[in-house]
C-alpha cells in the first residue's frame, strides 16, 4: 500500500505546488506522518521543491503570467530567507518549529477563507500583460466547452 501512498502523495503535492498553493505542506505533512525526522524532511522537500518550482515557473512564464522584471529581486529576497530560515531552524527546538509552521498554515487557510478577493481587472499590481494572458485562457475554456 505505501508502494502507491508515495507516489500519490508526491503527484498531489506537485499539482498543489503547479497551482501556486504550495505543495510543500502536503509533502511536509505526509513526511511527519511516516515518522521522517524534521531535518530529513526538510531536506526531501527541498528537492521536491526544485523541479516542481522550474516546470511551474516555464509553463506560468509560456503562459504569459511572470513577470521578468520582478524575478532578480524575488529570487534574492528568497535566497537571503532561505539562508535565515536555515540558520533558525538550526537554532530552534524542532516542537516549536512544528508549531509556528501549524499557526502559519492555520493563519493562511484563514485568510483564504474570509479575505475579499480582488479580481485582475482592479488589483494595480497585475500587469497588463496578465490580464491579456488571462483574458485569453478564460476565451479559450469558454470556447471549448
Amino acid at each position: 500500500m505505501n508502494g502507491l501512498v508515495a507516489p500519490a502523495v508526491g503527484f498531489l503535492a506537485g499539482m498543489c505546488a503547479a497551482m501556486g498553493l504550495g505543495g510543500g505542506f502536503v509533502l511536509m505533512i505526509y513526511l511527519a506522518w511516516t515518522g521522517m525526522p524534521p531535518a530529513d524532511a526538510k531536506a526531501a522537500n527541498l528537492l521536491f521543491f526544485i523541479p516542481a518550482a522550474l516546470v511551474s515557473m516555464l509553463i506560468n512564464h509560456r503562459s504569459g503570467l511572470t513577470d521578468r522584471h520582478i524575478i532578480p529581486y524575488a529570487a534574492a529576497a528568497g535566497s537571503v530567507g532561505a539562508v535565515i530560515g536555515l540558520l533558525l531552524s538550526d537554532m530552534l527546538d524542532a516542537q516549536l518549529l512544528k508549531t509556528v509552521f501549524a499557526a502559519i498554515i492555520t493563519a493562511v487557510g484563514f485568510r483564504e477563507l474570509f479575505h475579499r478577493k480582488t479580481t485582475a481587472k482592479n488589483d494595480p499590481s497585475v500587469s497588463q500583460k496578465t490580464k491579456n494572458a488571462r483574458r485569453r485562457r478564460t476565451t479559450v475554456s469558454m470556447q471549448t466547452k
